[in-house]
């Protein structure tokens, strides 16, 4: 049921029995038809303030003595008893104005984690999960890039995906986390991701994704990296494979095959020391084949499981070597012992 307020002298204004937590009504259309009421001689003591008379009439009609009244320039408010006393709605003072300033972020859709860049690193083959949460969206689309070399990827939109490849999906997660799920990452992967809001302008959060892998090279005895070598048939072969950033750490104890020898595709199990340093996140592994034959020329690659892996061709001759490969190999050798000279020379000169 509802019926008007006639003793306030406003029509328009009707109360419910079921009352709500807060209303508010028309400043202009409270203050004109008030006054034309109060004007009509409604009996009103001189010293009693245009707020006061309203509140305590309201209070009488509506039949509520226990709720607290506010009343502002602008809004009635009715407050539950309670209600803390430090809300910004409760004031001691009722007769004077106040205004509520709500947080800007009300105003529209906002990222509960902030606009910040953040940084975040993902393992070659691991899955990474990037998180943006948007407060008060209303109507508003969400989309997901990537930004690398110059080049923009769509990646989703709305709660869809709209890259072709699989790796990538949005995970919606109520009530408000558009979260861009990556399963096995690569190298190809790292970049800088915007989470975006289509407001004008839009509103975006960056996150810079860095990937980690394995890093590896192949050496021979005299520590160069090779991607080529030649060997006479009879000699021995001693190839080195050098590996660090393997995402070990002090607790864990390493595998066995952290790092593996393939000849093409066979594995190489048998020829091969492996010795791994936790400490320093690295491994070394050297192949050593005693007497080379021609059957042992191609290729050889160093892996670390499928995150990483270096190859060297492997030729093996009969007879002398080419005279390119025996010159480079003297211009080595021979620069070796002109820079020991140099060394011997100076450690004499100062003794």
């Amino acid at each position: 049921m509802m019926e008007p307020i006639k003793s306030l002298g406003i029509s328009s204004l009707y109360c419910f029995r079921g009352f709500p937590s807060s209303f508010k009504l028309n400043k202009s259309l409270v203050a004109t038809q008030l006054e034309a009421s109060l004007d009509s001689g409604s009996p009103t003591p001189s010293t009693t303030t245009l707020p006061e008379i309203l509140h305590t009439q309201l209070l009488t009609k509506l039949d509520i003595p226990e709720t607290k009244m506010a009343l502002g320039a602008a809004n009635i408010i009715r407050e539950s008893p309670h209600k803390a006393e430090n809300d910004n709605f409760v004031h001691e003072n009722r007769s004077k104005p106040h205004f509520h300033l709500s947080d800007s972020r009300f105003g529209g859709p906002f990222f509960e984690e902030g606009m910040e860049v953040k940084n975040t690193t993902a393992r070659v083959g691991s899955t990474i999960n990037l998180n943006c949460r948007v407060g008060l969206l209303g109507d508003k689309t969400v989309t997901w890039t990537q930004r690398r070399n110059q080049n923009i990827n769509l990646l989703t939109v709305g709660r869809n995906t709209h890259s072709k490849d699989e790796r990538f999906n949005l995970v919606f997660r109520y009530p408000n986390n558009y979260r861009l799920h990556i399963s096995y990452v690569t190298t190809r992967d790292d970049g800088i991701y915007e989470c975006q809001v289509a407001t004008h302008p839009p509103k975006i959060k960056r996150i810079y994704l860095k990937i980690t892998a394995p890093e590896l090279k192949i050496v021979d005895e005299s520590m160069r990296e090779l991607q080529e070598r030649h060997y006479r048939q009879g000699s021995s072969l001693l190839l080195t494979c050098l590996a660090t950033n393997l995402g070990l750490s002090d607790k864990e104890k390493p595998e066995n095959n952290v790092v593996t020898w393939k000849y093409g595709a066979k594995i190489l199990n048998k020829n091969s020391r492996l010795n791994v340093t936790a400490a320093t996140d690295s491994a070394s592994s050297i192949l050593t084949i005693p007497s080379l034959e021609e059957k042992h020329s191609g290729n050889y690659t160093c892996a670390v499981g499928n995150l990483a892996d270096k190859s060297v061709v492997v030729h093996v001759l009969k007879g002398e070597l080419p005279a390119a490969v025996q010159a480079s190999g003297i211009q080595f050798k021979t620069l070796e012992l002109t820079v020991l000279l140099i060394v011997a020379i100076l450690l004499y000169s100062t003794g």
